[in-house]
């Protein structure tokens, strides 16, 4: 009759989740946060009834996922872990209730299971060589709901064509994609109240672009967002920017801020 279960930093024996977690059939939450487990048993398709699922375990070796996520259609919350096995192949097209989607990869995952799940308001995707920013756009498009969107990035990911300017609801949006410049202001979503950008590698100043986001309360620049030398803000730009973080831009030499900026 158990509904909960919390095994958050729990270690089990072998890297193994016993098979019997497949007799908790009644658990609406489950959650494995940073927990020893290096193989998750096919008996989990059982959890029918599960709403929350969080398998983000402690893995510094792949994890071996069955694809048995796809019977669990009343999930609302789901977070994937970071590494999985190669061979772990999940469908996950059947699951249109889920609301919080983490971990989704395009290399384990089709981006066209993305399509039906149009109620889905904060998404995280790690994209793979094979999955351009274009390809993940056209899939999203259905989403207008989304409020996050967290994109991260292969190395060898770069965002081609970048257009989030229909999702009228986002308000936060994270990216760690590789682009030599920021997308115009008219790309970005029309309410985005917080921007992180990580690993970019732009080479042009962000700045100029950035300040023109009206509604912009949140920057965070971090780990060579931006590689050029020099950043202006000027006078009149983020008229409500209350958060700015500048860390690990190492080749950053010359920070202007004109007054009234």
């Amino acid at each position: 009759l158990l509904r909960v279960l919390d095994l958050s930093w729990v270690k089990f024996e072998g890297g193994k989740l016993p098979s019997s977690i497949g007799g908790l059939i009644h658990l609406r939450y489950l959650s494995l946060f940073y927990a020893g487990v290096s193989h998750l048993p096919s008996t989990m398709r059982n959890l029918k009834l599960l709403l929350y699922l969080d398998v983000s375990v402690d893995n510094e070796e792949p994890i071996h996922v069955p694809n048995v996520l796809k019977e669990m259609i009343e999930l609302r919350y789901l977070r994937l872990p970071f590494l999985m096995h190669d061979k772990s192949k999940l469908e996950l097209g059947d699951l249109v209730n889920l609301e919080y989607l983490y971990g989704f990869s395009t290399q384990r995952s089709s981006v066209t299971d993305l399509l039906r799940m149009t109620k889905l308001r904060s998404f995280a995707v790690s994209l793979s060589e094979r999955c351009n920013f274009e390809t993940l756009s056209s899939s999203l498009r259905e989403l207008r709901n989304l409020e996050t969107l967290i994109v991260l990035f292969s190395r060898e990911t770069y965002m081609g064509e970048f257009v989030l300017d229909h999702f009228i609801h986002l308000k936060q949006l994270g990216l760690a994609v590789r682009m030599s410049k920021i997308p115009d202001q008219h790309q970005f979503p029309p309410h985005l109240a917080r921007l992180h950008l990580y690993n970019c590698r732009m080479e042009e100043d962000p700045m100029p672009i950035l300040e023109k986001l009206l509604h912009l309360k949140s920057v965070q620049l971090a780990v060579e967002a931006f590689v050029g030398r020099r950043m202006v803000c000027s006078k009149g730009g983020f008229p409500q920017l209350c958060a700015l973080g500048i860390s690990e831009e190492s080749e950053l030499e010359e920070w202007i801020v004109e007054e009234g900026s």
